[in-house]
């Protein structure tokens, strides 16, 4: 659809110059028609096994799985310079997406005796994502945002690797000069875009969870774990913040200002492996012990049937080297219509929750 801007207020390309009240001052698209465009396709496989051992002490699911995603759609910039508009919506033929791997889940359970019971166990999914037949050398998914630092590829779509690469300059130290310095990939004598390097991937390589529940007597205790690993995060926070810059402008800042001693004040903040962490974590996700009361003990049998005290906590601790708030955290933004990956960029961490409940059944 074409439209006609004129100060604050936009009208159809066929207005009369008097509705106007003078002539427009220009036109412009909004957006370009496709009429070939399509809905991308998802052709999926899978095998799996349930199995009950011991009785079905033990169960458990393994699952293979393989899906590949083609016809992928995405918003391109256009080849030729004369155009109306800066990007489009197009279909990228044979480009596929391809995701594979296993999940396995198991559960055991057990009584000891007429007091004692547990049962353990959890799941764990392998995947492996992979980019192929791309015809872009990249497809940004994640990109630098502040004052002198917007538009900076963090990580995004590269063939032959997985969604949310992240590819970035190798850092290698503070030179004598005070300043960054980097690796020359190619060997060329200067540092430019093409010495960036895949550094890792925002995807972890497999993600898990497992639980215990005991019941001992009147008491019940059950915990949630959660976790993932073999993933990549970029500390754009770090990259923003912690950095003698912001020292020396007596701004509010951490230690990670000081980590090279020779660094100058006025060293740029570039992306690079030097804000890229790691993302395993390990965290223990609910936790609940409670206690049944018998209400005939308590001389309250004739008006309840049960009572039940707990207390829960949500999200206790968290096992991880990432240096920021949380490492199951990621930036809510789009790089051209495609969702941003593994980038912590003054994100919100979860909050630490406990609660004290009586449930009471008349």
């Amino acid at each position: 659809m074409q439209k006609v801007i004129r100060g604050n207020n936009t009208y159809p390309l066929d207005s009369s110059a008097s509705d106007l009240g003078g002539y427009p001052y220009g036109s412009i698209f909004t957006r370009l028609a496709n009429p070939n465009i399509q809905w991308e396709v998802s052709t999926q496989a899978n095998i799996g096994l349930d199995f009950g051992l011991f009785g079905h002490k033990l169960t458990g699911t393994i699952d293979y799985f393989s899906k590949v995603t083609d016809n992928i759609l995405l918003q391109v910039t256009p080849t030729d310079p004369i155009v109306p508009v800066s990007s489009y919506w197009t279909n990228i033929p044979n480009m596929e997406i391809r995701n594979n791997g296993v999940e396995i889940a198991l559960d055991y359970n057990n009584t000891i005796n007429k007091d004692f019971s547990y049962n353990i166990g959890g799941n764990i999914s392998i995947t492996k994502n992979e980019v192929v037949n791309s015809p872009y050398q990249i497809l940004t998914t994640g990109a630098t945002q502040g004052s002198g630092q917007a538009g900076a590829t963090i990580n995004g779509v590269l063939n032959g690797e997985a969604i949310g690469t992240f590819y970035v300059q190798e850092f290698t130290g503070i030179g004598q000069d005070g300043l960054n310095q980097f690796a020359d990939i190619n060997n060329d004598g200067e540092i430019l875009d093409d010495d960036r390097i895949v550094a890792g991937n925002a995807l972890p390589d497999y993600i898990y969870a497992f639980y215990l529940n005991f019941n001992y007597k009147k008491f019940d205790l059950g915990l949630n774990f959660n976790g993932a690993g073999g993933n990549k995060i970029y500390n754009h926070v770090a990259m923003s913040s912690f950095n003698k810059g912001n020292l020396a402008n007596s701004f509010n800042t951490t230690d990670r200002a000081v980590e090279y001693l020779d660094e100058s004040a006025t060293n740029s903040n570039l992306v690079s492996t030097r804000y890229l962490e790691d993302g395993d974590f390990l965290r223990l996700n609910n936790a609940t012990l409670a206690y049944n009361f018998t209400p005939e003990a308590l001389g309250l049998g004739d008006s309840i049937k049960n009572l039940r005290l707990s207390i829960t906590g949500q999200n206790l601790f968290v096992i991880t080297d990432y240096s920021g708030f949380d490492p199951e955290i990621n930036t809510e933004v789009l790089v051209g219509g495609i969702q941003t990956f593994g980038i912590d960029y003054y994100s919100y961490p979860k909050s630490r929750t406990i609660l004290l409940s009586l449930n009471v059944e008349f």
